[in-house]
């Protein structure tokens, strides 16, 4: 396994869901990028817990009104880290840009990626989904989206599932999920509903890594355990 394929970019780490998804990632073993929105005491409060697990983390701003400047942050991120293999994006704090910049690392460590997209409707950067799915399997790159249903409809922040979230996220990033790309968890407490977004199709594969061929649309199998690499 190349060694990019265990550097995670987490946004939103100055946020609860956020931190809560890298410490998930940090005792899967994970190496952290973590950007923060406006809070940066937040956010190093975050990497010294992770750096409490014996894993390395890298604390960046993007700010979302500086694009597509901010979004340089994922280059210094794979400059520090020694690449990207996994970046999860959470409510509010995450651009395009950033996910652009963060597949060309994936393509380049020749390994592959996963792309995880928080969200707090489907209709936000979950919408991206299935056409980055169906784009990037070629590539060996899974891209999958969390749902988390804002507590306050007029507020469109995720709600109190952070941890069960979180769960998934680390699921989605993990070896048994490698086969899964193109849907959408929505979390609401302890009920996960799967459901597969609507792939196009992607077009000639390019040669990839051993595998990467058997990458399909599928919603898989999920169960609220932990995952070891």
């Amino acid at each position: 396994m190349h060694a990019s394929a265990l550097n995670a970019v987490v946004t939103g780490s100055d946020s609860g869901i956020g931190r809560a998804v890298a410490l998930a990632l940090a005792d899967d073993g994970f190496h952290l990028g973590l950007a923060y929105a406006t809070d940066r005491d937040r956010a190093e409060v975050t990497a010294r817990e992770v750096r409490a697990r014996s894993v390395r983390a890298v604390v960046r701003k993007i700010d979302l009104a500086e694009l597509p400047h901010s979004a340089t942050a994922v280059d210094e991120f794979a400059r520090e880290l020694g690449g990207i293999g996994v970046l999860v994006s959470c409510p509010g704090s995450t651009a395009v840009e950033c996910i652009q910049r963060g597949v060309r690392y994936m393509i380049a460590g020749g390994q592959g990626g996963r792309i995880v997209n928080i969200t707090a409707s489907a209709s936000s950067l979950g919408g991206l989904t299935g056409l980055l799915a169906a784009e990037l399997s070629r590539y060996s790159v899974t891209v999958n989206s969390v749902v988390v249903p804002a507590a306050d409809p007029a507020f469109p922040s995720p709600g109190r599932d952070d941890g069960e979230a979180a769960t998934v996220a680390s699921y989605l990033t993990a070896p048994a999920a490698m086969f899964v790309t193109g849907a959408q968890y929505t979390v609401e407490g302890r009920r996960v509903t799967i459901t597969p977004h609507s792939l196009t199709d992607p077009g000639p594969r390019r040669p990839g890594p051993r595998g990467s061929d058997r990458i399909r649309s599928y919603a898989g199998r999920w169960a609220p355990t932990r995952w070891t690499r």
